[in-house]
């Protein structure tokens, strides 16, 4: 390994660890409780070293924010697709999904909700997130049912991303969490709901 590259994968390795911290300290203490100084403090680093990575509060809360809608994402990716019986697909995604969301995910993204009706950057934020998810489902639903019509399909798909949202505000506020059982029941009739959908949509 050349001495470019090890430096490369130190400094990858300091930038997740500064926002492992910061989304620890986003989760137990909310956006107050973000302080660069205290961030740098608990890994032993400086505030300079770490504001070489971000250099604001808000630049960090970004990553982080960013870095979490990507590993949502990375749960429909890590799917093995069967697009001619993509039943038992949709059931393992919405099942994966959910169960995500059910832990401190959930807590991380109805934090950042809150952030985007009071900030416009972090509103813009949400909007890219969206979209990116939304694009991401769209591609599914292109695969799964290719005949449907541009129109169609974006209208599918963003009942299909209101469908998951709505089962995921559910767990965080409405107890379905109490336990996985409860949550592998919604995450069931969501996968049903969704296969209808899709076999019905016109």
């Amino acid at each position: 390994m050349s001495v470019g590259s090890a430096n490369s994968a130190k400094g990858e390795e300091r930038r997740d660890a500064i926002q492992v911290e910061a989304r620890r300290a986003l989760l137990n203490e909310g956006y107050s409780g973000v302080s660069l100084r205290q961030i740098a403090t608990r890994l032993g680093i400086s505030v300079g070293n770490l504001q070489y990575y971000f250099p604001t509060k808000d630049d960090l809360v970004e990553a982080v924010i960013t870095k979490e809608t990507q590993v949502s994402l990375s749960i429909l990716d890590d799917i093995d697709w069967d697009f001619q019986n993509p039943g038992p697909c949709l059931h393992a995604a919405a099942r994966a999904l959910l169960r995500h969301h059910a832990s401190d995910a959930g807590r991380f993204y109805a934090i950042a909700e809150a952030l985007a009706l009071y900030d416009p950057r972090y509103s813009r934020l949400k909007l890219r997130g969206y979209l990116y998810v939304f694009r991401n489902v769209e591609e599914l639903v292109t695969q799964i049912v290719p005949e449907l019509e541009a129109d169609q399909r974006t209208r599918l798909t963003r009942v299909l991303v209101a469908l998951v949202d709505g089962a995921s505000l559910q767990i965080q506020f409405g107890r379905v969490s109490d336990t996985i059982g409860g949550v592998d029941a919604l995450a069931h009739d969501v996968a049903v709901a969704t296969e209808r959908l899709l076999e019905n949509w016109t």
